[in-house]
């Protein structure tokens, strides 16, 4: 080869290696990774609320008025000096001395009181009536030999005779006054007995004393009972009574 055209050569095949390195550099270079588009946001449809449900009303439960307690009034009822007493089985009696109940060798007695009840007012709820009659002396044995002394309930009007001595009772031996000789106040709930009186009508309530057991025996002094009297015939004060509740 011509010496002068070797370096020639050598320069050409320099030339088309470096070509060739350089097209193969190029098609080995990687693509560009492609623009991810951001994914739009989707914004929430709005949700629609509901209108809101009215609650009912609370009703207001209204608060009972309490009901007034009563006023609770007392009356105390002096006996009728007229109408009490007492009566034999002999036909003999007396207004005018204590209320005597007993018994001697000759008769049976039985005593006998009245209030007049009319004062009390129309219309009122009677709570409790006591009958009231102070025991003022004791002759003889009478709660040995009679035993109790027994109240019946009469109606004996605005007279007061021997024929009350064995008078039909409205109530017999409804209750018992005492038992004892002890002198004081003897008690005996007659709330039952006003308030027949009252639905009856009647303007009176007049009550009869004798002894569970009644017989003749003794001797002529007897075994008697002695209560006050509305004329205050032993002169204690204490004249029969009956107190009344109402309201």
């Amino acid at each position: 080869m011509n010496k002068l055209l070797l370096p020639l050569f050598i320069i050409l095949l320099l030339v088309i290696g470096a070509g060739a390195f350089f097209t193969g550099a190029q098609r080995q270079k990687p693509s560009p990774s492609p623009t991810i588009s951001p994914t739009p946001t989707v914004e929430p449809s709005p949700t629609l609320s509901a209108s809101p449900t009215a609650s009912p009303k609370a009703t207001k439960t209204p608060t009972p008025t309490p009901t007034p307690t009563p006023i609770s009034q007392t009356m105390t009822l002096s006996a009728s000096s007229s109408l009490d007493g007492f009566q034999s089985s002999n036909g003999g009696g007396n207004t005018g001395i204590e209320i005597r109940s007993g018994r001697n060798v000759n008769l049976i007695t039985r005593g006998f009181v009245s209030f007049d009840i009319s004062g009390i007012p129309t219309g009122k709820t009677i709570d409790r009536a006591t009958l009231r009659l102070y025991q003022t002396s004791i002759t003889g044995n009478p709660y040995g030999v009679g035993g109790s002394l027994k109240v019946d309930h009469l109606d004996y009007g605005s007279s007061f005779e021997n024929a009350d001595y064995n008078a039909l009772s409205l109530s017999s031996s409804f209750g018992t006054l005492t038992s004892n000789a002890v002198i004081e106040w003897k008690d005996l709930d007659v709330t039952d007995r006003l308030k027949n009186d009252i639905a009856a009508g009647r303007t009176r309530s007049q009550y009869r004393l004798h002894f569970a057991t009644e017989s003749i025996g003794g001797d002529v002094i007897g075994d008697f009972a002695n209560f006050e009297s509305a004329d205050n015939s032993k002169g204690t004060g204490n004249t029969p009574q009956l107190v009344v509740k109402y309201y």
